[in-house]
């Protein structure tokens, strides 16, 4: 039998998960759902600062590693993924292109890493000389590609660190990895999401303006018609 004071206090029916009103208003979170589509930024940029405190505690602590490895990497490769998306999402409208019926299922549906890069690639030359960025060359075009490649080739469709295995009982990761350096990680993932991140920023200012341009060309058209 469990002795007693080994039994943990169990949720109770009147609790309330989601409060504000409480004396230590520090720790409010602000979530901002007002916006169509809710705060992408935050989202987005969320994921890589836990997996950067993550690694910050493993380096300065040197302790939890095999446990906090897991969400270290989900949450870097799944900003990855929405960093992509966000890009690809709006890159169309800056540079008067649209997407393709394939392209708009990756985006909506799809969590290949390698699929979305390949989305982007047609059209990131264009972007990068949009947001007024020097010409691409194929150095970095090679370094985004590796980067991504590695990453797809450990988890392909956003699986592999969430879940020991399938239903089956395979598991997700290959046999033959055994141990990563955590910090060596974050360095080099952390170079393709400040790339990606600069250029999502980027195409996200040209996006206002554009819309900003649109809409005073609209009002003036209207204004004009008023008077006609």
């Amino acid at each position: 039998m469990v002795e007693e004071h080994l039994i943990p206090e169990p949720p109770h029916k009147d609790d309330v998960l989601f409060r504000s009103q409480l004396p230590d208003w520090q720790n409010n979170a602000c979530i901002d759902a007002t916006k169509p589509g809710g705060d992408e930024h935050a989202v987005t940029e969320g994921y890589r600062r836990g997996a950067r405190r993550l690694v910050e505690y493993v380096t300065e602590n040197g302790r939890e590693q095999d446990y906090l490895v897991y969400p270290i990497l989900f949450l870097y490769r799944h900003h990855i993924e929405l960093a992509l998306k966000s890009i690809i999402r709006r890159a169309p409208y800056v540079t008067g292109q649209s997407l393709t019926k394939e392209q708009r299922k990756n985006l909506n549906t799809g969590h290949q890493l390698d699929l979305l890069w390949q989305d982007l690639k047609p059209m990131f030359a264009t972007v990068c000389e949009a947001a007024g960025w020097d010409k691409v060359s194929s150095v970095d075009e090679e370094g985004v590609e590796s980067h991504i490649r590695q990453l797809t080739e450990l988890d392909p469709d956003s699986f592999s660190f969430r879940y020991p295995g399938n239903k089956e009982g395979v598991p997700y990761l290959p046999p033959s990895l055994t141990v990563i350096n955590l910090r060596h990680f974050a360095e080099m993932v952390e170079r393709l999401a400040e790339y990606l991140d600069a250029l999502d920023m980027a195409v996200g200012v040209l996006y206002d303006a554009k819309q900003e341009m649109e809409a005073e060309w609209c009002n003036e058209m209207a204004q004009y018609m008023d008077y006609a």
